[in-house]
């Protein structure tokens, strides 16, 4: 799950299901790239001047069936570049809530939580910078620009139509400097050719390709 700050703020709702009260923490680690892949850095005592991402509240009490916004908001540091995505992953962690006297008869239930990956983009859209590549069992898409890249694969037939396009397509985002492989399902392997849309955040650069087996693109 991946979600985009609106004028550096943005906002999570989380929903309890069951029929007891979840305490909800959130954890934040800023990201960042090495190498083509992803480094994660959880925020700590140690490193708190570094932190540029606020989460309201931190942690919260939500009864049984009923839900709660988690706003999110973005605060620049000085070192910190203009022209470059910023990104972060929140992680949710519910764990049952009992109060003092309350019979603890769901505490053998397991809470699952989520991680969502939050994205600051840059004040202006960067050019374009990448390579694909479709080998016929899944797409290399390298992402060398600053700017995240939002990729929609279409291997559908002409007359594909409605929900039928659901199996036959699928959307990608390459964050900056992200070397990315992504799988396909069957219904998009061995095509002759993928068609292709590239977009940045605010859609100033925009790019449509035709990805064809082994044959790499470059923009």
């Amino acid at each position: 799950m991946i979600e985009f700050a609106h004028e550096g703020e943005g906002a999570f709702t989380i929903s309890n299901g069951d029929d007891f009260r979840q305490f909800i923490s959130v954890a934040v680690s800023s990201v960042s790239v090495d190498n083509g892949e992803l480094v994660k850095t959880p925020y700590t005592r140690k490193n708190i001047d570094s932190w540029s991402l606020n989460v309201r509240p931190a942690r919260a009490i939500i009864d049984g069936k009923l839900s709660k916004d988690f706003k999110v908001s973005y605060t620049p540091l000085a070192s910190e570049l203009k022209d470059r995505d910023k990104m972060y992953q929140l992680t949710f962690i519910p764990t049952p809530y009992f109060t003092e006297g309350e019979p603890a008869k769901h505490a053998i239930k397991i809470a699952i939580g989520f991680a969502p990956i939050f994205i600051v983009p840059a004040e202006e859209d960067q050019p374009f910078n990448y390579d694909v590549t479709y080998d016929g069992q899944r797409i290399f898409l390298n992402n060398y620009g600053n700017s995240y890249i939002r990729a929609f694969f279409d291997a559908c037939p002409a007359s594909t139509k409605g929900k039928a396009s659901k199996v036959c397509t699928k959307i990608s985002y390459a964050v900056s400097g992200r070397r990315l492989t992504i799988p396909l399902p069957p219904e998009m392997q061995e095509v002759p050719e993928i068609k292709v849309d590239l977009s940045t955040h605010n859609l100033t650069y925009k790019d449509t390709l035709t990805l064809r087996k082994n044959a790499a693109l470059k923009g």
